[in-house]
């Protein structure tokens, strides 16, 4: 599924204009976005929460050349799914 076959769908299942439903996923990635750069977490009840997460620089080695290299650090998304939705995950694998 693309992001045009999903907007379509999101948008027939809340009876609105595929422009209208594109806004709103808009405005929702752009606040949990928002929320996540500054740490905090963005609970949606039976789906789960979003929020971010601050990881240490780090130095690796590049394998090609032998150089290291330091990675700044960095702040990375996280989701973590309600038990309702991992249920419901697994009970569709089970079938």
């Amino acid at each position: 599924m693309d992001n045009k076959q999903f907007l379509s769908i999101l948008a027939q299942r809340l009876n609105l204009e595929p422009a209208t439903a594109e806004k709103l996923l808009s405005g929702f990635t752009a606040v949990v976005g928002e929320e996540c750069q500054q740490l905090n977490r963005v609970a949606l009840p039976a789906l789960g929460s979003f929020g971010g997460v601050k990881k240490e620089e780090t130095v690796i080695t590049d394998l090609s050349t032998g150089r290291r290299l330091m990675l700044p650090p960095a702040i990375e998304m996280e989701f973590i799914p309600a038990g309702r939705l991992r249920n419901v995950v697994a009970e569709g694998h089970r079938k």
